[in-house]
């Protein structure tokens, strides 16, 4: 499973309070020099970086943050941000050597697609794909899948390596409807089914917005994902119970050779 840390997020609030995005603001080096710390020594395969909500600075802002995260730990970046503009000028920045660079995300959009299509060919960037159908209206399973296939197929053809494919099947809040965690399940086992060696990756924890105790409920998804084909998530590597769950999902399904993983994190006290 590869961990996207998602903690460096400027919408991120703590106790109701934009922590995240006042750090950013202030470029407060240090609050975010140690939160990229924390992730990657609790297993973040990547730090995911976010400063969307910064319009009036995003490019500026989400530089920083690039150059911020490289000088505290040595995990590849993920680049979040819909802006082409905020994108090119974040990574332009990024050292190459600490790993292959992701950029999230693309959609169907003509021009978020002509955006971010030449970046994750010049760095050779894994790309995540929303499953956002064109008619913002019909979220439906059946819709979600159509914009999967349209998205791998047109990446594919610019030139996208298909292992560098992240499609991210949008992941509802449950308080939405009764069916929502239900019907994402169902567009990751179609595009697993139908594109095998397309990964696919979630935002795990949107679907505990706006309910309490969320971090039980985040923790039941994973393993409910990872058997529909999840293989990434961006997701909080702080909450060692959700890590612990998902090391021992893998192993249960079959994804942790001669449980290997499991026993290392255990040997190395980070499961309990």
């Amino acid at each position: 499973m590869l961990i996207i840390g998602e903690r460096i997020n400027t919408s991120r609030k703590t106790k109701g309070e934009s922590v995240v995005e006042a750090a950013v603001v202030a470029r407060n080096a240090a609050f975010v020099s140690d939160l990229a710390a924390k992730q990657s020594e609790a297993g973040a395969d990547y730090i995911d970086i976010n400063a969307g909500t910064i319009a009036f600075d995003e490019p500026a802002s989400l530089t920083w943050l690039a150059e911020t995260v490289q000088s505290s730990c040595d995990k590849p970046v993920s680049f979040d941000s819909p802006s082409g503009e905020a994108l090119t000028a974040a990574l332009s920045v990024y050292d190459s050597s600490r790993g292959v660079p992701m950029i999230n995300s693309v959609t169907l959009e003509d021009a978020r697609f002509d955006a971010m299509v030449p970046l994750a060919l010049e760095y050779k960037a894994k790309i995540v794909a929303l499953a956002m159908p064109e008619d913002s209206l019909d979220n439906s399973p059946e819709a979600r899948i159509g914009a999967a296939e349209t998205l791998i197929g047109k990446l594919t053809e610019a030139g996208i390596k298909i292992d560098n494919i992240y499609v991210d099947p949008l992941t509802f809040p449950i308080s939405t409807g009764d069916d929502a965690a239900v019907n994402t399940l169902a567009v990751m086992r179609a595009v697993r089914k139908a594109y095998p060696e397309v990964h696919i990756v979630a935002g795990l924890s949107n679907v505990s917005h706006g309910l309490p105790c969320r971090k039980v409920i985040n923790r039941a998804m994973m393993p409910l994902a990872i058997e529909a084909g999840l293989d990434a998530a961006i997701a909080d590597p702080l909450d060692r119970e959700l890590m612990a769950v998902t090391a021992a999902a893998e192993m249960l399904l079959g994804k942790d050779e001669f449980c290997m993983n499991y026993i290392g994190l255990a040997r190395a006290g980070k499961l309990i």
